[in-house]
């Protein structure tokens, strides 16, 4: 999912929330409001859901992939690009050792780490079924947070007409659940706040553990430059994100607390079929490149399906309780066929971690040549450490100051969110 670290501007004003609610009322959208924008960028590997009590011993964790895996055990002084390939012919060597019939995407459940890491994991999309039902946030409702959040802002998206002409929106909590059964083909809202669950701590324990996202290496980066974590994603029917691979390469994970995502996933070694936009950044604290597609594959009008339509895709549904994992290197597309409501995350972990480094090291934000002459022989996490121990005062800086920036914000508008509406 894309993220997008910025100021939210507050919306005040009892004849603005008049306005936006006649507005949506009758599709109109035409009062810009802006707010934050945060553009939806959900990697497409599917992690196949397991049991909490599905855990490893020490003996078979002797039997994991070890770090540095042949698609992954590159020099870090030398650009790097992911041999896809290669990539194939491991998972395809791998899928030998286990019984299970695989498809084209795979609802799992009990699955064990080490056929998780051997076949799905920055290989191959998967369905978990087995994760999410055990955490408190599955029980998440509409009442739920119109109780306890309704006058509270949130971060969305407002379409009117083309997914290209969405307009961002700050606006309460509550005035958007009021709507969220008003999803039309050409008229809907999409609720993208990547900070709502990481500012509220009762929200973020109500995420409850995924053994297939322990070991994550995003953990070691300094905290004000560490990608926010726990997105809220709630849309109307209709809604989607725009067709994209994540920000850093990373594993991207996205888990349906109710309602029905369709997914369209794309394999890597395609982007001359999906009009991929060149040379564009994040805006990070800590910058990357963004590869994004203009094309929207549920508009039978953009002409750029004519070309899209020749690539291979994946598609399904995501229904409540499971959770996708979408490997590196994918691109994909979210749909909400009706209200639906998700989170989603993203790993850097033995299977990705070069992936990741090289989306930070192709910026400059490092010199490649200023890096210790041991980092090669380093383990994975211990890279991923001495990376970012090299990372420029001035960018640790600027990470500090752009959080200090959009945490203030939300400061603010939590005290201006007071409003009436008749």
């Amino acid at each position: 999912m894309e993220k997008v670290r910025g100021k939210r501007k507050q919306i005040k004003g009892e004849h603005v929330m008049k306005n936006f609610l006649l507005t949506n009322i009758f599709g109109g959208w035409y009062y810009c409001l802006a707010g934050l924008l945060i553009a939806c960028f959900i990697p497409i590997a599917i992690l196949q859901p397991k049991s909490v009590d599905n855990r490893l011993d020490a003996k078979d964790e002797k039997s994991l992939p070890s770090y540095g895996s042949m698609t992954q055990n590159e020099s870090l002084f030398k650009a790097y690009s992911l041999d896809n390939n290669l990539v194939a012919r491991e998972r395809e060597e791998n899928l030998r050792k286990y019984s299970y019939k695989y498809g084209k995407i795979d609802r799992r459940s009990k699955l064990s780490l080490k056929e998780f890491y051997d076949v799905y994991d920055g290989k191959w999309p998967v369905l978990i079924t087995d994760v999410v039902p055990n955490w408190k946030a599955f029980n998440w409702t509409a009442d739920f947070f119109m109780n306890h959040y309704g006058k509270e802002r949130v971060a969305m998206k407002a379409v009117d007409g083309t997914l290209e002409k969405a307009i961002s929106l700050a606006l309460p909590f509550e005035l958007f659940i009021q709507h969220t059964k008003h999803g039309f083909a050409n008229s809907w809202t999409y609720l993208e706040d990547e900070l709502f669950i990481p500012m509220r701590p009762n929200l973020k324990r109500d995420i409850g553990s995924c053994p297939y996202m322990d070991e994550d290496f995003f953990q070691i980066f300094p905290e004000d430059v560490r990608p926010w974590n726990a997105m809220l994603l709630w849309g109307t029917a209709f809604s989607r994100s725009s067709l994209h691979i994540d920000p850093y390469n990373w594993t991207g994970t996205n888990a349906v607390i109710f309602g029905r995502k369709r997914w369209r996933l794309y394999p890597p070694g395609q982007d001359h079929l999906l009009n991929v936009i060149p040379e564009k950044f994040s805006n990070f604290p800590l910058d990357c490149r963004k590869y994004n597609s203009p094309i929207d594959t549920h508009d039978k009008t953009d002409k750029g399906n004519l070309k899209a339509s020749k690539a291979d895709v994946i598609e399904f549904d995501q229904l409540p309780g499971e959770i996708l994992f979408i490997p590196t290197g994918w691109f994909h597309q979210a749909f909400n066929v009706e209200e639906t409501l998700a989170i989603s995350s993203q790993v850097m972990n033995r299977n990705n971690y070069r992936v990741v480094l090289e989306e930070i090291l192709k910026v400059d934000t490092i010199d490649r040549k200023s890096l210790p002459p041991e980092i090669d022989s380093l383990q994975p996490e211990e890279q991923v450490k001495l990376i970012m121990d090299n990372l420029p005062q001035k960018v640790l800086e600027r990470g500090r100051q752009v959080t200090e920036d959009v945490v203030k914000q939300i400061k603010q508008t939590r005290q201006d969110s007071h409003y009436t509406l008749n």
